[in-house]
C-alpha cells in the first residue's frame, strides 16, 4: 500500500514539471477578422501641382491669340489682355526675324500653325510677348478682306509653303491706315529674338 502511494506521488509530481518546463507555446497569430483589405484602404487624392493645372508661359518671343473673341476694333481700350493658354507662334516656330522688315521666316510647323489659323473678314486679335508678358496687340487681317484696319496687321495668307514668311505690318491695307506709335521695335523683343539666335 505505501509502494503504490509512494509511485502515485511520483507520477503526480513528474506530470506537474512536465507542464511547467514545456516548450513555450507559438504566439497567436492576428486574427484576420480585424485586418483591413487592401483594396478598401483609403487612399488620398493627388493634389496637382500648379504646373499641370496653369498654362506653361512661352519663354522669349511669342504671338498668342486672346483667350476671348475681342474685336481687333477693340484693342486700344483694353487694359488687360488675357490670352489663350498655347502661344500660336513660338520661338521654336520660328527661323528667322529681319530686323530690318519684320518679316518672320516660319519652320514647318509655324508654317503649319499659320496655314491652319481661321482668320474672318474682320480680323482675329494677337497680342505679341516676350516671357508670356504682352507688349504690344494686332490682328491677323486677310488679304481678301475689304475693312480697313489702323493697328499692327499679320496677314496669314502671305505664307506660302514654298515661301513660308510672314510679316508684322502697320495697317490694313497699307501703312496710311495706321495711326499710333510703332511698337515693333521694342527693345524687349528685340533682344529676346537676338538672344534665341533668331534676329538677322
Amino acid at each position: 500500500m505505501r509502494t503504490s502511494i509512494l509511485a502515485i506521488s511520483a507520477l503526480v509530481l513528474v506530470t506537474l514539471v512536465g507542464c511547467s518546463t514545456g516548450a513555450p507555446a507559438s504566439p497567436i497569430a492576428p486574427s484576420t477578422a480585424t485586418q483591413t483589405p487592401l483594396s478598401s484602404v483609403a487612399v488620398e487624392p493627388t493634389l496637382l501641382s500648379p504646373a499641370t493645372i496653369t498654362p506653361t508661359i512661352e519663354n522669349g518671343f511669342s504671338i498668342y491669340l486672346l483667350a476671348q473673341n475681342i474685336p481687333p476694333e477693340q484693342l486700344a481700350i483694353l487694359s488687360h489682355l488675357e490670352l489663350e493658354n498655347i502661344p500660336v507662334l513660338s520661338i521654336n516656330d520660328i527661323a528667322t526675324y529681319a530686323k530690318a522688315t519684320h518679316e518672320i521666316e516660319l519652320t514647318a510647323s509655324g508654317y503649319e500653325r499659320i496655314h491652319s489659323l481661321s482668320v474672318p473678314t474682320n480680323g482675329r486679335a494677337f497680342a505679341v510677348c516676350v516671357n508670356g508678358d504682352p507688349i504690344y496687340s494686332g490682328a491677323f487681317w486677310a488679304g481678301y478682306s475689304s475693312q480697313s484696319f489702323d493697328g499692327i496687321v499679320i496677314d496669314p495668307i502671305y505664307a506660302t509653303k514654298e515661301h513660308p514668311v510672314i510679316q508684322i505690318q502697320l495697317g490694313y491695307p497699307g501703312p496710311a491706315f495706321f495711326h499710333g506709335d510703332d511698337p515693333r521695335s521694342d527693345p524687349r523683343i528685340l533682344q529676346a529674338l537676338e538672344q534665341a539666335g533668331k534676329l538677322k
